[in-house]
């Protein structure tokens, strides 16, 4: 809600200052000095017309893409003896030896 509401009279405030803007062509031309020519184009200019453009938001379409599989790789038990200790994956299994 802290930031919420800032960014709430923030823009109440920018659609306010607008709306001056569109509807005094003085207080325009304070901001553009061009705003009398015929190709001039703002926001404010928007507003005075009555309408605002959209642009045009094409959707994009993801190709499909194929399910990757994974084979599982199991290895036998006479294999897995020669490993190191450390690979065998029950090192930390007990803990840290007791000292008597």
């Amino acid at each position: 809600m802290r930031v919420f509401a800032p960014l709430v009279w923030l823009a109440l405030v920018q659609v306010f200052v607008v709306s001056m803007l569109a509807s005094s062509p003085d207080l325009h031309e304070c901001f553009h000095p061009d705003s009398h020519d015929s190709d001039h184009h703002c926001l404010a200019t928007d507003f005075q017309a009555g309408f605002i453009e959209q642009s045009v938001v094409v959707p994009i379409d993801a190709p499909s893409f194929a399910p990757v599989f994974s084979e599982i790789v199991t290895v036998a038990a006479i294999a897995r003896h020669p490993l190191p200790l450390h690979l065998c994956g029950s090192l930390l299994e007990h803990g840290p030896p007791a000292f008597a």
